[in-house]
């Protein structure tokens, strides 16, 4: 048995981004197919918990490469900071769901915000070390890109619950008071548009904050692409001139 769990830690750790980019998916196709009503919160509480775990375990398991001692003082740091923002954002997630008042509500998404921001920033950070391009290199780039349009679906669902009239949802309206049921999917939606800058102008930000976060996605998005591009490519051309020398 010990040896059994061995071998699967083993096969875990080497596939932890993909599990990664998969806890992901599973987080944005999950609020529209259970719906709305019933238990619909309390279930996508736990999908989201669970990505928070997952997220946890990705990025405090690496491979130690260099000054040990100074990498293990890192993970420690990591840990310590990815705990300590996962508690917050559970706390405020309790809280939003037993006492479901619009100021709870921005605690709630600023605290997930901040915790994806950290998240991102250590999956960003694990993308540039890699030295060469593997399956699981890939599924790091994706996560990144998913977790920006994430993080900064919450950064939109702050203002939205602090000044509800931010944005204009096209003759449609969205009350703060649904939060739960509907602002989610609504603002990842608009999130994940801005970021590809698909921008089908259904939803359009009107106060000067919600404007400028936006460009600042969309941005954000176009960099990330060409910077992710111009690295896999560099790693690819490295690794084909490193196997015709050897052969």
């Amino acid at each position: 048995m010990a040896f059994d769990l061995s071998v699967l830690r083993r096969y875990l750790i080497a596939r932890r981004h993909t599990a990664l980019l998969v806890a992901i998916v599973t987080a944005f196709a999950a609020r529209p197919l259970i719906g709305d009503r019933g238990a619909a919160p309390t279930m996508f509480s736990v999908v989201v918990l669970t990505l928070m775990l997952v997220a946890l375990y990705a990025i405090q398991i690496d491979e130690l490469v260099g000054d040990r001692e100074a990498l293990l003082a890192q993970r420690r740091r990591r840990s310590i900071v990815g705990w300590t923002l996962a508690i917050v954002a559970t706390a405020g997630r309790l809280s939003a769901l037993f006492v479901p008042i619009p100021r709870l509500y921005v605690i709630e998404a600023i605290s997930w915000g901040v915790f994806f921001s950290f998240v991102t920033w250590v999956e960003l950070r694990g993308v540039l070390k890699q030295r060469e391009v593997t399956s699981e290199t890939i599924s790091m780039s994706i996560s990144v890109y998913l977790l920006l349009g994430l993080t900064w679906g919450f950064v939109y669902i702050a203002i939205f619950m602090d000044h509800p009239e931010a944005f204009s949802f096209g003759g449609a309206t969205l009350s703060p008071s649904a939060a739960d049921q509907t602002v989610f999917p609504v603002f990842v939606y608009f999130s994940l548009t801005t970021l590809s800058t698909i921008g089908f102008g259904d939803i359009t930000p009107v106060t000067l904050p919600a404007r400028y976060a936006a460009v600042a996605e969309g941005i954000t998005g176009q960099f990330y692409l060409a910077i992710l591009v111009a690295r896999l490519v560099g790693m690819q051309m490295s690794q084909s001139a490193s196997s015709s020398h050897r052969e």
